[in-house]
């Protein structure tokens, strides 16, 4: 038997795809997804026991195209003021690339 090259447009349309659905649909679909892959980064830039004081991570879709994925301030000084920064992250919700990653003061 001899296998021939099939075309990737061939192989869309086996499974009922087209090259527009790919397109369509994001790299990052939901506010999770955005959440998973910048805490994984998080961590890996600031360290796990950084990251965990600053949870809840949430998650906003800006323009339909970037997630900013941020922490939240803990309550942290004597009168339970919040203090200091927290973690940042723009990603791309189109390709999951990470644009910027920053740490607040």
């Amino acid at each position: 038997m001899i296998l021939k090259p099939i075309s990737i447009i061939s192989l869309l349309c086996l499974i009922g795809l087209s090259k527009t659905d790919l397109k369509d649909k994001p790299c990052v679909a939901d506010a999770n997804q955005a959440i998973a892959i910048a805490e994984k980064e998080f961590i890996r830039v600031y360290g796990e026991k950084k990251v965990m004081e600053e949870k809840p991570l949430v998650a906003k879709l800006v323009k339909d195209t970037i997630w900013i994925v941020r922490g939240s301030l803990p309550k942290n000084d004597e009168r339970g003021h919040w203090v200091g920064g927290v973690v940042v992250a723009e990603i791309n919700a189109n390709n999951c690339k990470i644009i910027k990653i920053i740490h607040g003061k």
